[in-house]
């Protein structure tokens, strides 16, 4: 009988048959000889009817006269290999005629290394809380992705992961089965509401490519973030293969090292390096005629104005308007780009429109390939708008991300010092003193933001009144 390229069976309790032979319960192998895997292949492609004796000899035997007695012996001795797993009457004598698989099992199959560009494994996620139905999500996320296949993305059945409950369980599944990136999630309570929070992970090297976390109404949002994360991952290795191959002159490579210059001066985050980081993308977008390069100085420039502004050296509106001329533009021929959605969504953020701005932030987590910067815009709108509770939030989630990019250090260092002024004033004078200069002066200027804030929500709710 010839085996396919790639496949597996996986049965209940966790037992996993691969193309080799061997069937696996958590760390325990055993190994099926051929012709008994030759026989057990064939019930498990007609599994729950009964396949004739002679059908199973022909596929199995082929040209080879052999007798009842060998199919028999084969029957037997996989018996014997199930039922070291519990699975004692998975095969049934059917009388006078063959054999039945009666076990519940299901077929997991790639034909080629072709067919599917990606593979992803659904670990069951985890709930402290009984009420929330985890299966249910579990199996309308693989559902979602599954029908995404023609997009090359193949999803293992919740039959291959349902029992991958610990690290060992997992580590085993990977092992065995080697997906290109693997989704865990749990729920966590936040302010009496269940939220999930979810990571997507990279198997080759056990990075985290991306997380989210997850209102009760945003979950069907979970399969299309996947799908295109793991679609921006392809595109990023695409364009560096097409980097490798193409010549970059010399006017382009020096281009190139501006930016990323200008882009170190932005994330050291003090006043100085954010104005020598404005002018860097100034001069280097004067310079350039790479449309990709110029939009991305654009977004740029807009963040640059934007940190002046939580530095306390503009305005916020003046900073706002500084930000929109930036991008005004290039943003309306490259509405789809990410980072342009994210940097939109910033600005609108800032300016008042939540709404707008919440539709940008969802559209750029689609499109955008940087989610550490699309995640800490996020956490600065929340900031500004006095929602510190969630601005931790996010700003944690881009730390995961990037946990050495200064910017975001300070920011999440900027929300511990607001967390405690209300319990232990004295505590805040005492760590603002010890800060740096600039991240000091940074410190006092959210605050007096923050207050700004309250004074501000006061008076609408006043006028309201």
């Amino acid at each position: 009988m010839d085996v396919e390229d790639y496949f597996s069976y996986h049965f209940l309790e966790g037992i996993t048959l691969t193309k080799d032979g061997i069937l696996t319960k958590g760390k325990q192998q055993l190994y099926i000889p051929p012709k008994e895997l030759g026989v057990l292949l064939v019930l498990l492609e007609a599994a729950g009817t009964v396949v004739l004796k002679d059908n199973i000899i022909e596929k199995v035997w082929r040209t080879v006269v052999v007798s009842d007695e060998s199919l028999t012996r084969c029957i037997y001795s996989l018996r014997c290999i199930f039922s070291k797993f519990g699975y004692e009457r998975c095969i049934e004598t059917v009388y006078r005629k063959g054999y039945r698989f009666s076990a519940q099992v299901y077929k997991t199959k790639i034909n080629s290394s072709e067919s599917y560009n990606n593979s992803i494994a659904v670990f069951p996620f985890h709930s402290p809380d009984s009420s929330v139905d985890v299966l249910a999500i579990n199996q309308e996320l693989v559902q979602s992705i599954a029908e995404k296949e023609a997009d090359g993305l193949y999803t293992y059945p919740l039959a291959a992961t349902d029992y991958c409950i610990d690290e060992e369980s997992i580590n085993s599944f990977l092992a065995r089965f080697n997906p290109d990136y693997y989704v865990t999630g749990r729920v966590e309570k936040k302010e009496e509401l269940n939220t999930l929070y979810i990571e997507i992970i990279d198997t080759k090297n056990n990075h985290l490519v991306a997380c989210l976390h997850l209102k009760p109404d945003e979950f069907t949002t979970i399969s299309p973030f996947i799908i295109n994360v793991i679609a921006s991952r392809k595109t990023i290795v695409s364009s560096e293969k097409e980097s490798s191959r193409r010549k970059l002159n010399e006017k382009d490579k020096i281009l190139l090292t501006a930016l990323s210059a200008g882009k170190n001066s932005l994330y050291r985050f003090t006043t100085e390096s954010i104005e020598k980081a404005i002018n860097i993308f100034n001069e280097t977008k004067g310079n350039s005629d790479i449309q990709s390069l110029n939009i991305e100085c654009c977004c740029l420039l807009a963040e640059c104005y934007i940190s002046l502004a939580f530095h306390g050296k503009y305005e916020f509106e003046d900073a706002i308007h500084k930000a929109s001329e930036c991008i005004d533009n290039v943003s309306k021929s490259h509405i789809f780009d990410g980072q342009m959605l994210g940097i939109m969504g910033l600005i609108t953020g800032l300016s008042g429109n939540s709404i707008v701005s919440q539709l940008f932030f969802h559209q750029a987590q689609i499109n955008t390939l940087d989610l550490a910067t699309l995640y800490y815009y996020m956490a600065l709108v929340q900031f500004y708008n006095g929602n510190i509770g969630d601005a931790q939030f996010f700003i944690e989630d881009s730390l995961k991300l990037e946990p050495c990019r200064n910017k975001i250090v300070i920011i999440k260092k900027c929300l511990e010092m607001h967390q405690y002024q209300n319990e232990n004033i004295r505590y805040i004078q005492s760590h603002t003193a010890s800060e740096t200069s600039h991240r000091s002066e940074l410190i006092k200027s959210m605050r007096k933001l923050i207050a700004r804030q309250k004074l501000i929500n006061h008076n609408d709710q006043y006028l309201v009144s």
